[in-house]
Order: structure tokens, then C-alpha cells, then sequence
């Protein structure tokens, strides 16, 4: 019994230690340089915001932030390495929804509890979703398409990812519309762009910067933004609310969490950095370049709550959608 007290006593002492350490080194943070976890493989939407994330971080500390790729599962391997981590603010995660919020409802299990396991810090940036049609659809606004998926129930397909938003904008469509078109899966890439090109698919929600060059070449019919707000790279096209459907937001986020238990500092130290870039002409720049923008006023409080009412929203659409769960 007394060797039992003893290893008890050991490891508090141990963990008392450490969280001392971590305490103290926070009023130099940062002192070395961090680690940015990113959930998909380089080249990728979030592979290039999170790299123009790192580099302004990195003006703004004071110090190197290295960008690593850690793909797979839709950002879930990145995301429980860094719940995972000491959390002294050197293993941070460009979080993303479907690692913490929509993916939470498309999984009946994860490694991690999205709303407990991470230190949310703030969110930083967006994407919006184009509704685009093969330019041979006889459409030419959101009206006359709601019009002929009604006229013709199932007979339109749309084509994504399961769980991205090429695929969760059409269910969205079709809920918030009530029409019925056929999702057709693709395990990821290019190809439901090409088969949405070609005529094999009618119907696509994507990025406006996946897409762009094939809407300005013609090669796809644009027919509103998947946004509160018109796009500066396409200022004729309406926002769905303008056109006539139901409002839908579907714009990805891109947001700075790490694991539980940072040092106060150390977090406003952070969020302090991203709301100075969430305002920076330069960061904005870049951002709408890539057809993003930059998310102002996002605080620790506001980015754990917008979590929180995320994923009861997910959970909720997932079920009235009849969505099947992996």
C-alpha cells in the first residue's frame, strides 16, 4: 500500500511539474518554432489557406510556423493528434468542419470529443460554395431548376464527396426545397467536375475557387452563390436567398484550435495574432485570390460556441436528411 501512495504521489508531483513548465514558458510564447497540423494532403484548398494562415501567424509572432501535412479521414487523423498533444501551444490545428462539426454527425464514432478535446482559438477564414449545372440543362435560374427536379423527381444527379460540401449542398438543396435529386459518390479529385463537365452529373456545389476557371470559360452554367453574400469574382451571380430559394450558407471555415488545457496567455497571445490578420488588407488579398475571405471578430468563446451549435445543427439535418452515417 505504501509503494501505491508512493507512485500516486510521484505522478502528481510529475503532472503538477509539467503544468508549472507550461505555465512559466507561456510568458515567453512563442520561444521555438510551431507546428501547423493540416488534416488533407498538400496542394489542397486547406493545404494553401493554412499555408497563408502560417506565414501571416508567423509575421505576426515573431516566429517559424511549419505547415504539416497529416491527410486522411477528412482531417480526423490531424485533428486527434493535436488533442493529443502537450498543450503549450506548439502543436496547433487549422481546424475545418469536417473534422470538428459536420464530420461529428457523418461518423457514429471518433478518437475525440469535438467539443471537449480541443482548445478552440479562433476562426480565421472561409470559403463559398458555387450552385453550378451542366451548361445543356434546360435551366437558366435557381427557380426553373427547382421547377425540373419537381417535374422530375430523381432524375438529376449531383456529384461529391460523401460528407464534403460537394455532397451535403445538394441534400441541403433538397431539404430546404423540396425536391429529390440522386447523390452520385466519388471517392474525391477532380472527376465529379469532369462527369458534371461532360453531362454524366447535372448538378454541383463547389468552391468558387475549384471551379472558376471552367465557369469563365463557359464550361459551367453558374447559377447562385451558396452564401449570405455575392462573391467579388462573381458579382452577377445572385445569392440563392436573391434567386429565389430558400437561404443556405454553405461556406467552409477554416479555424486555430490545439489541445485542451492551453495556458491563458498563450491563447490570447494567439487570438490576438489572428484577429490582427483577420483585418489585414494583405491577408484579405490573398485570401480572395483564392476565392476565401477572412473572418473578423472570431474569439476562443464565440469559435467553441459556434462548435457547440454546429454540431447539434449537423446531427439534426443528418437525421431529417436521412443521411446514412459511416
Amino acid at each position: 500500500m505504501r509503494f501505491g501512495w508512493s507512485r500516486v504521489l510521484a505522478v502528481g508531483v510529475c503532472t503538477l511539474a509539467a503544468t508549472i513548465g507550461i505555465a512559466r514558458a507561456a510568458d515567453d510564447y512563442p520561444g521555438k518554432p510551431i507546428r501547423l497540423l493540416v488534416g488533407f494532403p498538400p496542394g489542397g484548398p486547406t493545404d494553401i489557406i493554412a499555408r497563408i494562415i502560417g506565414k501571416g501567424l508567423a509575421e505576426q509572432l515573431g516566429q517559424s510556423v511549419i505547415v504539416e501535412n497529416r491527410g486522411g479521414a477528412g482531417g480526423v487523423i490531424a485533428a486527434r493528434i493535436v488533442a493529443t498533444s502537450r498543450p503549450d501551444g506548439y502543436t496547433l490545428l487549422v481546424g475545418v468542419e469536417s473534422s470538428q462539426t459536420r464530420g461529428v454527425a457523418l461518423n457514429k464514432t471518433l478518437p475525440y470529443d469535438a467539443e471537449k478535446d480541443f482548445t478552440y482559438i479562433g476562426k480565421i477564414a472561409k470559403q463559398r460554395n458555387l450552385l453550378v449545372v451542366n451548361p445543356k440543362l434546360p435551366v437558366s435560374n435557381v427557380k426553373a431548376l427547382i421547377a425540373y427536379a419537381k417535374a422530375h423527381p430523381g432524375e438529376l444527379n449531383f456529384g461529391g464527396t460523401y460528407g464534403a460540401t460537394s455532397h451535403i449542398g445538394g441534400e441541403l438543396f433538397d431539404l430546404d426545397n423540396g425536391v429529390k435529386m440522386t447523390f452520385v459518390s466519388y471517392p474525391g479529385g477532380a472527376q465529379p467536375i469532369t462527369d458534371l463537365i461532360a453531362g454524366t452529373v447535372q448538378v454541383g456545389f463547389f468552391t468558387e475557387a475549384t471551379i472558376a476557371t471552367q465557369v469563365k470559360a463557359g464550361m459551367l452554367k453558374p447559377l447562385a452563390m451558396a452564401a449570405p453574400e455575392r462573391s467579388p469574382a462573381f458579382p452577377d451571380v445572385p445569392t440563392l436567398a436573391e434567386a429565389g430559394a430558400r437561404p443556405m450558407e454553405l461556406s467552409p471555415w477554416f479555424g486555430l484550435a490545439g489541445p485542451p488545457g492551453m495556458p491563458a496567455a498563450v491563447v490570447g497571445r494567439l487570438s490576438k495574432a489572428l484577429d490582427v490578420l483577420a483585418h489585414d488588407q494583405a491577408f484579405q488579398a490573398q485570401l480572395a485570390a483564392i476565392g476565401a475571405a477572412s473572418i473578423p471578430g472570431s474569439t476562443p468563446t464565440s469559435f467553441h460556441d459556434d462548435v457547440v451549435r454546429e454540431i447539434a445543427y449537423w446531427k439534426k439535418f443528418v437525421a431529417d436528411a436521412h443521411i446514412p452515417i459511416n
